[in-house]
């Protein structure tokens, strides 16, 4: 597919810097497509419930919007852990989300990696948000220079699932509900989403929602209570109870650690 034009609708970067408990492990599926790189300390990293991979000190991870991750967090010998990563939600042509065109490797190949550092390294340098776009680009350019191959216009039930709960996750969502807008029965529609997520639908839902808290939690001052009913789950007790059993911490305690 010719790139004519590409649309900014998202973007962020973010870094963590900290002790943490050795072989932390956090389970999401985030909106945006992220490029994650561990500084100090490497990742364990499987997408869709598939193959686990490693990343080295230095290294980076691709993970396309909407896809389960499983995270495992590997400290140096001293419990450090340094990571840094962008955010991006790119429309292309005016139709297309940018990573549902590419299949990208899960890890960045090695002759890739001095330049993805550089763009990192600027990225984080700068708080021009100008400058920040021209290598947002320019990291879309290796991005898409390394996919394994361009994917077809037509999405998968996951990709179209995850665009669905993108565009409706502060409402009530039922399995039903997917899988209408996905012109399947429930039943089909649930054997073949957990065979494509790795996840059954609603912890998938679910996961999205506390990742999508979890940025809040870190950006803004809103209160738990408040974040719980604008991500889709208005018991608060509930909410804190499934971020608990996701992020391994409550929400306040997340917020705090985030933001010392």
């Amino acid at each position: 597919m010719n790139i004519e034009r590409i649309e900014f609708k998202y973007t962020a970067c973010e870094s963590f810097d900290a002790n943490i408990p050795e072989k932390l492990t956090h389970t999401k599926a985030l909106p945006w497509l992220s490029v994650v790189q561990s500084v100090i300390g490497s990742y364990d990293i499987s997408l869709g419930g598939g193959k686990t991979y490693s990343t080295d000190t230095g290294g980076f991870f691709i993970a396309p919007a909407g896809v389960w991750q499983t995270i495992v967090h590997n400290c140096d010998v001293g419990g450090r852990m340094h990571c840094r990563w962008i955010f991006l939600d790119v429309t292309v042509n005016g139709i297309y989300s940018f990573d549902s065109l590419y299949e990208f490797p899960i890890l960045l190949p090695a002759g890739c990696k001095e330049r993805m550092n550089e763009i990192f390294n600027l990225i984080f340098a700068t708080s021009d948000e100008l400058a920040r776009y021209s290598l947002y680009c320019e990291a879309l350019s290796l991005l898409r220079d390394v996919a394994i191959a361009e994917k077809g216009i037509e999405q998968s039930i996951l990709q179209r699932t995850a665009e669905y709960i993108k565009n409706n996750y502060a409402k009530a969502i039922s399995v039903d509900d997917l899988a209408q807008n996905a012109n399947m029965s429930a039943s089909n529609f649930y054997a073949a989403f957990k065979k494509q997520s790795g996840t059954s639908p609603i912890a998938y839902v679910n996961g999205f929602r506390l990742s999508l808290a979890s940025e809040m939690l870190v950006r803004t001052e809103t209160s738990v209570a408040q974040i719980s009913e604008a991500v889709g789950i208005p018991d608060p007790l509930y909410f804190c109870k499934l971020f608990k059993k996701s992020h391994g911490t409550t929400p306040t305690q997340y917020r705090k650690d985030r933001k010392k």
